[in-house]
């Protein structure tokens, strides 16, 4: 026979005290995550070390970079100022419905975070998508997707000591496709790069820096990918 004792009404309070206990749970954690980040950037301001907080936040194409640069983009959010890039070799593959594309570098961003001055270095790769024929005419409107990520390894004033990892992903315009057949079309390229990521401060600092001298771009070696003589032309972004 069947029992109705635990039947729907019993099931429904059930699943009502589960969504309210969850709710209360990712409110409490939300909270202490955020308390947390500003504890951090707090200790992080003053001076403090074997701390790190979480950054977040957008950036576009600018001409703020350092003379010499390859090409840089102003940051907003956590992270506000200027993110100069010097790329140090690229590939490109011709790929079976579109072209890939690599490239790595160093960079140097000088600006502030959440309110204080300071500077850092990065190493970054980057990895990218294109339509063809992307590798024959480098054109930049023809991104469809990608993405970088950049190695924090020291700097001065509140980034003093620093080290971590931020992600850029950029946000590619104008693209067009059929869900179906799967076949797309490029649009506009990249028009800005959200970024996110985490800075950790500690106060031991023995990574070895890389040269500070303006380096052009080369064509990494791989078997089955074009070059170029010099860097592709950039608009900015990952």
């Amino acid at each position: 026979m069947k029992n109705n004792v635990r039947g729907t009404p019993f099931r429904s309070a059930r699943v009502l005290i589960a969504i309210a206990l969850a709710s209360m749970m990712l409110a409490g954690g939300s909270t202490a995550l955020a308390d947390g980040d500003q504890a951090d950037a707090s200790a992080a301001s003053a001076g403090g070390h074997k701390k790190s907080v979480f950054v977040s936040g957008n950036s576009t194409a600018s001409g703020c970079g350092i003379p010499g640069s390859d090409w840089a983009i102003s940051l907003t959010g956590d992270l506000e100022g200027c993110w100069s890039s010097y790329v140090q070799g690229f590939k490109c593959k011709e790929l079976q419905d579109y072209d890939l594309y690599f490239e790595e570098g160093r960079e140097v961003f000088v600006g502030k975070l959440r309110g204080k001055q300071g500077r850092f270095r990065t190493t970054y790769t980057l990895e990218a998508a294109f339509a063809k024929p992307y590798c024959q005419s480098f054109d930049p409107t023809l991104q469809v997707a990608g993405g970088c990520k950049h190695k924090v390894i020291g700097g001065s004033g509140v980034f003093a000591n620093a080290k971590g990892v931020i992600t850029f992903l950029d946000v590619v315009t104008g693209v067009t496709g059929d869900p179906v057949t799967g076949e797309f079309q490029a649009g506009t390229g990249g028009n800005n790069f959200l970024y996110y990521g985490r800075i950790g401060f500690d106060q031991d600092d023995t990574s070895p820096r890389p040269s500070r001298t303006a380096s052009s771009a080369t064509a990494l070696p791989s078997a089955g990918y074009s070059s170029a003589t010099s860097s592709p032309p950039r608009t900015g972004g990952c």
